[in-house]
């Protein structure tokens, strides 16, 4: 059946490929969103590495927790927690912002799969839900259309209905 110029049967495929691209747009959304917040950049951490009053942060070896002394400036309390908390800690901004970076990426790849079938089952399910109020109320209008065709009116008889 042609209607418009268009098959019909070809337009709930688009509507399907259009719901799934939608949903693969707003999967890859979330998990980027996830993993910006879960990697910030923190500012007190490039602070501190800008900061001249942090060069004897700076020059700790990263992961020292043992060998290192608390720092005397406030400024540079996160850069410290920073520098000692990681192996590989960077000690410039670029480095640093690379590496959340790479830390971003690293849980993106981990959780897109998870996300995706998350987006894919809420797409099944709504479409099940559309397909099932579309069946259902082209079953109600046929019940209906049936109904109003009828050529002999109910007769009264006298009686309320289902009372003896």
């Amino acid at each position: 059946m042609v209607k418009n110029g268009r098959p019909l049967r070809r337009r709930w495929l688009r509507r399907y490929i259009r719901g799934a691209c939608i949903g693969l747009m707003f999967a890859i959304g979330t998990t980027w969103l996830g993993t910006i917040y879960d990697f910030p950049v923190d500012a007190g951490i490039v602070a501190g590495m800008n900061a001249p009053e942090c060069a004897p942060v700076r020059a700790l070896p990263a992961g020292s927790r043992l060998a290192a002394a608390l720092p005397d400036s406030d400024r540079c309390l996160a850069f410290f927690i920073y520098r000692v908390s990681f192996p590989d800690a960077a000690d410039n901004a670029v480095s640093y912002q690379a590496w959340v970076l790479q830390q971003r990426v690293g849980e993106f790849w981990q959780l897109i799969g998870y996300v995706l079938v998350l987006w894919f089952v809420v797409l099944c399910v709504v479409a099940i839900a559309v397909a099932g109020m579309t069946r259902l109320v082209r079953r109600l209008r046929r019940r209906m259309s049936s109904a109003g065709t009828d050529a002999t009116p109910p007769q009264p008889t006298g009686r309320t209905p289902r009372c003896p």
